[in-house]
């Protein structure tokens, strides 16, 4: 449920609330961005991309679920998570990093940048740990157009739920 504030803050700017999705598959529940599409990307469970593209770039949310290894704490992922954004993405650079929360679980939120093909890019990540799995929240904007991106992403990852 949105809280007044989000929701004011939502009709304020023009954005308007999409219904929710459910994958039952995978035991989460979100609400996308109004207006956004959904689409397929192998490797997702999720993927809603923007109708409006930013230098022929479509902004984007994926979700990601992979298996962990037994025992993997939401601290351990963390770490091969940040240690990787360098060695996976071109010129990948860690902007921001703090902990949070994701569907009431521990979480944490990367923010950084990269090149991926000829866009320059910014990411924000926001993934928690949860019955073996690591559940990753991904919005990607071309770099310098955060400010737009961030409402939405605040949005979306507060309505994460975890449905088992």
């Amino acid at each position: 449920m949105l809280r007044p504030a989000l929701l004011a803050a939502l009709l304020l700017t023009g954005w308007s609330v999409a219904a929710p999705y459910t994958d039952t598959k995978n035991g989460f529940s979100v609400t996308p961005p109004a207006g956004w599409q959904k689409g397929n990307y192998p490797g997702t469970a999720l993927v809603y991309l923007s109708p409006k593209p930013i230098k022929e770039f479509a902004p984007n949310v994926n979700v990601v679920i992979q298996t962990l290894p037994k025992g993997m704490t939401q601290a351990q992922y963390h770490q091969l998570s940040t240690a990787q954004i360098a060695k996976v993405i071109t010129d990948g650079k860690i902007v921001g990093n703090r902990s949070v929360t994701l569907g009431g679980q521990p979480a944490n939120e990367l923010t950084y940048t990269g090149r991926q093909g000829q866009y320059l890019l910014s990411f924000l990540a926001t993934y928690a740990v949860r019955g073996g799995k690591a559940y990753i929240v991904t919005f990607t904007t071309v770099k310098g157009q955060e400010a737009g991106i961030k409402p939405l992403a605040a949005a979306f990852v507060k309505s994460f739920r975890f449905t088992r």
